[in-house]
């Protein structure tokens, strides 16, 4: 059996303690990540063969529907780029849960070719819900523009799949007065707009 030394443990016995560890500093949270495109938010989700939905909050719009994540359901304006399950699955619920939070019906753009498909397919959930799912069906060919509103268009474009689809551009809309009503105080300008004049908006 192995000897200590009287001196050794002596030692030993009188060392100091070994200080504590030091303590961390507390964790901050993490910030969340927030994904911009041009300066607007977007949000979603998108897994492969189970559910897309890509959304723009600040402008009240959101491309594909999934399985209709809640947040899209607030989104009055929505792009249909195929009829894949993935992409347009959540579509009768989207309209239906608008209905029932009693929001505008939503305008939905789809590409041309699924248009009679499209209201068929609200024709059936309309039997089985027994509601009216009350929508707007706007159909777009490649190519085509729409203004779905005062400031905003859509171009749609065509993009390569196993079956028919397409993309959207959207693209803002600036309007400026003509040099000469420059400078009318605004209460002129309605005036003259309510009048039918033309009163030389630029686009």
């Amino acid at each position: 059996m192995a000897k200590v030394s009287e001196s050794a443990a002596k030692s030993a016995s009188t060392a100091a303690p070994p200080p504590p560890p030091a303590s961390a500093p507390p964790s901050r949270p993490k910030a969340k990540h927030r994904l911009e495109v041009e300066g607007y938010p977007v949000e979603g989700v998108s897994i492969g063969g189970q559910e897309t939905c890509v959304i723009f909050p600040t402008l009240s719009l959101a491309f594909d529907i999934g399985r209709c994540p809640q947040r899209a359901v607030s989104q009055e304006f929505l792009f249909v780029s195929h009829g894949h399950l993935d992409h347009i699955g959540g579509l009768p619920m989207y309209v239906a849960t608008r209905g029932l939070f009693r929001l505008r019906p939503p305008t939905i753009f789809v590409p041309a070719c699924l248009r009679d498909l499209v209201e068929r397919l609200f024709e059936v959930h309309r039997a089985i819900d027994q509601s009216e799912l009350k929508h707007n069906l706007v159909p777009l060919e490649v190519g085509e523009e729409y203004e779905f509103r005062r400031d905003l268009k859509v171009r749609a474009f065509r993009t390569y799949h196993v079956i028919p689809s397409q993309g959207y551009v959207i693209y803002s809309v600036k309007q400026k007065l003509k040099q000469e009503f420059i400078g009318l105080p605004g209460n002129e300008i309605k005036r003259l707009k309510l009048s039918d004049h033309e009163y030389g908006v630029d686009p």
